[in-house]
């Protein structure tokens, strides 16, 4: 049986770096007060705790409350590591657009950014690569060699053999994000310290990643051991991932072994749930256990952040009390809706004339009462213009509110096996061997019976085109954070062929520079790090 993982904070000031860059990863004690690593690591309990503090990078800003920050001159709760990073990959796409005055915001939402500093940019950059340097202080000390000097017994030794798999999962995980948003960002490991790290081209960056992951996949427990843990499948969906996009990222194609990753993946025992909605409510670390392979994991009383859940959800809430009692939050932000390119991939009675009660596919949970499907004006017009996207609640399944009407329970589903399916489907249609369309159109109408009803929906191998499939991809996981992704593999996301409202900074949108497909290096760690090169086009 599974338990939901609650990441436990605790103080060991030999691994938290507070700094105003990251050009030095190389952490050391904060003060002379700070306990020595022989003093920390003599005791067994501090090794569990000092995984969770890598874990909980993912959910937190900071270990001391809701708007603290481990990294000295970033927003506790704008550059959260999960927000800034879903900012990126749905803000700048035809899914959302923010109407905040922020001076982030208009950068993403035209796709206008350059190399001055931008809040979300600059904080997943930072977050990232603080993640990767507390990883590496975690592995540094935590080898057999030191543990044995601690007095740590085999069989202890044994178990944080396990610890240091997950530290490695997570260290590559940011290493992911990094090759993702930016492609070759300074690269260090607990064996290669430096105060100036040197950059690593992409290909060399990808083929470190996989290598990591599967050694470190040896070392992990099998699916579904521990809920919002690394395990074999956790594994497998992000080297899925990473395979899906390797013909970006490096040049090649590998979706042969994308095929593998995923039906790995889908052999471990996941299964989808019965309700799409009850996948981003309060309780879904019970109700959809069985499809959400790895969770960044939340609990309104010990989990408390601006970022990641309460963002999703106060961002999208404008202040309409009736709504924000029955979705189980206290305020709501006025930020996030939908542009009417999210919404137009979805099917209504009336397709002419879609109204959110009218829907067909119930994965989309929207509201479109007193607004407009068109945005005219990004800026402050949350109240009238674009759908309000109502996917994530503080409710559970059976209604009632979660603990904490200020912070929410809810996990966020990073991982789900839905994805898989897509992700099956769409490298077997791209030439992966090892699959076949016809399994592939089995799990999208397994997806498609769930949002239209059973019987309903269903489609043949022959539809699945890959254009049918980026826009399953849509309709199954809009503001999930991968559109951004999945548009630059497409080719469409800076290209004329497609565009949106705002893209480019016109109402009707236009194509971009194609070096856009990659941020910046931040310049506050080019500053400090003459290593560094930054990317072409931001010159």
């Amino acid at each position: 049986m599974q338990t939901k993982l609650i990441y436990l904070i605790t103080v060991i000031s030999l691994l938290w770096m507070t700094s105003s860059c990251v050009g030095d990863l190389d952490t050391q004690p904060l003060d002379s007060q700070s306990e020595t690593p022989d003093v920390v690591y003599s005791k067994e309990e501090n090794y569990l705790r000092g995984l969770m503090k890598i874990y909980s990078m993912l959910a937190l800003s900071g270990q001391d409350g809701t708007g603290s920050s481990d990294i000295e001159g970033l927003n506790g709760g704008n550059t959260q590591l999960y927000r800034t990073w879903w900012n990126l990959q749905e803000v700048s796409t035809d899914e959302v657009v923010n109407s905040w005055p922020d001076d982030w915001v208009p950068e993403i939402n035209e796709m206008k950014w350059t190399t001055t500093q931008n809040e979300a940019i600059e904080g997943l950059y930072q977050r990232c690569m603080y993640m990767v340097a507390v990883a590496n202080e975690y592995l540094k000390q935590t080898t057999d060699e030191n543990m044995s000097s601690r007095g740590m017994t085999s069989e202890f030794m044994t178990k944080v053999h396990g610890y240091r798999a997950e530290a490695r999962f997570m260290r590559a995980l940011a290493y992911y994000m990094l090759l993702d948003a930016f492609r070759n960002p300074p690269f260090i490991t607990e064996e290669n310290y430096s105060s100036s790290p040197s950059q690593i081209e992409p290909a060399k960056l990808f083929d470190w990643i996989e290598t990591e992951l599967k050694s470190a996949e040896s070392q992990l427990p099998a699916a579904r051991t521990a809920y919002g843990r690394a395990d074999k499948a956790v594994v497998n969906f992000l080297l899925a991932r990473l395979y899906l996009n390797a013909e970006i990222y490096t040049g090649t194609a590998r979706y042969t072994d994308c095929v593998t990753a995923c039906k790995a993946v889908i052999s471990a025992g996941y299964s989808l749930g019965d309700d799409y909605s009850n996948l981003f409510k309060a309780d879904n670390s019970i109700t959809s256990a069985s499809e959400i392979i790895f969770p960044i994991v939340y609990d309104g009383l010990s989990t408390t952040s601006f970022g990641g859940i309460r963002f999703l959800i106060c961002a999208s809430r404008g202040t309409n009390t009736v709504s924000l009692e029955r979705d189980g939050v206290q305020d709501g932000w006025g930020g996030n809706r939908a542009l009417p390119t999210l919404i137009r991939k979805f099917d209504f009675a009336d397709n002419n004339n879609p109204d959110a009660d009218s829907i067909l596919d119930k994965r989309g949970i929207f509201d479109s009462e007193g607004r407009t499907i068109e945005v005219d004006e990004w800026l402050q017009t949350f109240d009238s213009q674009g759908w309000n996207v109502y996917k994530y609640k503080n409710v559970r399944s059976d209604g009632t509110q979660g603990s904490n009407a200020y912070n929410p329970d809810t996990d966020i589903p990073f991982f789900r096996l839905a994805e898989i399916y897509l992700t099956y489907a769409e490298a077997v249609k791209r030439g992966g061997s090892g699959g076949d369309m016809d399994t592939a159109a089995g799990y999208i109408n397994q997806l498609r019976a769930r949002g239209y009803g059973a019987g309903k929906g269903q489609i043949t191998a022959a539809d699945l085109t890959l254009d049918f499939i980026l826009d399953e991809r849509v309709r199954e996981l809009y503001w999930e954070a991968v559109r951004r992704t999945d548009l630059i593999r497409y080719g469409y996301y800076t290209s004329n062929t497609y565009v949106w409202p705002f893209k480019g900074g016109i109402k009707n949108g236009t194509g971009v520079e194609s070096y856009r497909i990659i941020f910046p290096i931040p310049v506050t760690d080019i500053s400090v790090n003459p290593e560094l090169k930054q990317n072409t086009g931001y010159n």
